[in-house]
Order: C-alpha cells, then structure tokens, then sequence
C-alpha cells in the first residue's frame, strides 16, 4: 500500500471559494464576477470575525518595545486585538569594545546616553562589539536606536550578525527594510542565540548607519505589569508620574490600532516592555494567495464561508441554507475545543480576611 508521506496540503483561497459554492448547490464555474467578489468578501468576513469567537493560538504575536522617557502612549503594531500578557523587562549589557567601519565616533554607539551618536561617513557599514577574548556572551536581545536627521524617519536595511573569529560572520537575524525612527528602539529578541566572542549590526542596499546606541544584552528580567480598567486609569490624579519602573498600564482599544498607556511614565530609555498579544488573521488576499489558518481549521473555515455564500447567492433554498448554517456551527465547534494549549490549570483562590 502507497501513502503519500506528505503532510500540511495548502489550499487557495479559490479552492475554498469553489468548495462553498459547491456546497450551495452550484457549479463553481457559474460564479459571476460580482459574485466571486462577494464570496471573497464574505471569506473576508469570516476570517474577521474568528477573533470574536475565542483567542486563535496561531495568532499570538510577541512585541518588545523600547520605553522611552516621559513618554506613556505606546501603539500596537497593524492588526493586533488584546493585549494577553504585558511584562516589564529589564537586561544587563556586558560591557565591550567598540569598532565601526565607516567612520564616525563609535565611543557614542556604546556610552549609555542617548543623545549622542555615530555617524558613519560611507553607506553600507557595520558597528561590531567585541567582548574580549575567552569571554564569550550569549545575547538574548539587540537593540538599535537609529539618529535621524531632523528628528524624522527613514527606511533602512539591516542584519544582525556574529562571529568567533571577526572574519567568518553568521547572520543572527536579516531585519530587511525597517522603518527607523530617530530616538525610537527596535528590538530584536534572538532565539536561538549565540555565545560568542562578537557582534555586529551590518547596513547593505545603500543604507547609512548613524546609530545612538547598538546594545547587546543578556540576562533578561521580566514582571508582569497590571491591567487596569478604564475607570481605575482616567481616576488616576496624576497620569504623568514618572518613575523607573511603570507596573500597570490601561489597554485602549481604539482603531485603526490600539494603543497601551502606562502609569507610572517610564524614566528610564534602557528597559523594554514585552507584549504578548492576539491579532487578526490575515486579509484574504488574490485567489492565489493561501490563508493565515492551520489545517485544523480548513473544515471549520469552508462551512462557515458556504453559510455566508449561502445568504447571497441567488435561488438557494431555505432547507439548504439551514443545513448549512449547522454543519458550519457544527464544525466551528469541533475546531474551537481543539483551539487549546493542554497546559494544567491552576486555581489560586483569594480568600482575604475581612471585619464588619
């Protein structure tokens, strides 16, 4: 007996779409224009909709913000929905030598004051650390915090790399073409990490390094901050104290993106805030394209669309598009109580003593 010994088939949004019209009872081949375009939309529907239902574990994403001082407003990146998990992290930086290769005061990149930089004269250079020999460091975090001229933002290309010898170099992490906004970190978290002799952040594509601080850090430190409703945070008397460590913050959910606030307002520009939050699913996309959902989910996903496609097509009977609203609950739910991590649960009651 032959198996096929593959595994995680993808399916095109067109196949799903085909699926559904199928289902309703016509040939997928008698789909309008119009109508492809609203079994598309109504796709679109379900997918936006599945954060409604319950957090998607293949949906979870990890943020590491750099806090910056006076500073208490951070926004979430496009598409994020809750905030499930917000820590306060502080790191230690090993202490190294500096290089550039391109010029500049490289001393500034490695000082721990935020208002100096270096600025390489050439593009397409690098700023490497070296931490001394038989002294390897393994790094779990790098961050960059870029000067921008005028106090902008501009597009640049950046790796991250290591090395034991400083003449073989290995890339940690391609962070590709980023945003950079002068004063602001981008942190990087490194999994799995290196402990090595060297470091180095490396600009190519025409970019120009000018960067206030290249930190390299280990030992990382995390508490968890509290979550304060609306009312706890708009009584707060003062929403602008500041102070070395903000342990709660307030969750708004506004659109286009939410956004956390913090109290107390951090002090301090060399500790990070790491958010654990659910997002969207990702947009449908061209019939080509595949979805952001597991296999699991495929099932679930094609009932629930040929429900929709049901509601819009022309001349479906009502029977139908009544079986078709249960096999789509039906198989939502088998989906749903899959949707679990199988971690034990434990139950810490507060019983606090009290007096009349």
């Amino acid at each position: 007996m032959a198996y096929s010994d593959t595994y995680g088939q993808i399916y095109s949004v067109q196949t799903l779409i085909d699926h559904g019209a199928r289902r309703c009872g016509k040939l997928a081949e008698e789909l309008t224009s119009e109508q492809l375009l609203s079994a598309k939309e109504s796709l679109g529907f379900v997918l936006t909709n599945l954060i409604n239902i319950g957090i998607q574990y293949w949906a979870i994403r990890k943020e590491v913000i750099g806090l910056t001082p006076e500073k208490y407003i951070y926004t979430l990146p496009n598409g994020s929905n809750d905030v499930l998990n917000a820590l306060y992290r502080t790191m230690t930086r090993p202490s190294g030598s500096y290089t550039t290769s391109a010029g500049g005061n490289v001393a500034n990149a490695g000082d721990n004051d935020i208002n100096t930089y270096c600025q390489q004269a050439s593009a397409d250079g690098n700023i490497a650390i070296n931490f001394g020999t038989d002294n390897p460091i393994y790094a779990g975090s790098i961050g960059v915090m870029p000067y921008i001229s005028g106090g902008g933002s501009a597009t640049w290309s950046l790796t991250l790399e290591y090395s034991t010898d400083n003449v073989t170099w290995n890339t940690l992490e391609d962070l590709g073409s980023v945003v950079m906004t002068d004063k602001q970190w981008l942190w990087t978290d490194i999994d799995p990490g290196q402990s090595v002799q060297y470091y180095r952040i490396r600009a190519y594509g025409g970019t120009t390094l000018a960067l206030r601080e290249f930190y390299v850090g280990n030992n990382s430190r995390e508490i968890t901050m509290s979550r304060l409703n609306r009312d706890d945070y708009t009584n707060l008397p003062n929403k602008n104290f500041t102070a070395n460590q903000p342990y709660q913050f307030w969750f708004n959910r506004t659109v286009p993106n939410p956004q956390i606030y913090l109290w107390p307002t951090p002090s301090d520009p060399f500790v990070q805030m790491t958010v654990w939050y659910s997002k969207q699913v990702m947009d449908v996309g061209d019939l080509t394209d595949q979805l952001e959902i597991p296999q699991r989910w495929y099932m679930a996903v094609v009932s629930m669309l040929a429900h929709q496609m049901s509601l819009e097509l022309p001349q479906i009977d009502l029977q139908r598009i009544q079986y078709l609203e249960q096999q789509a609950e039906k198989h939502l739910g088998l989906a749903e109580a899959e949707e679990r991590d199988k971690s034990p649960i434990y139950f810490a009651p507060n019983i606090s003593v009290y007096t009349r």
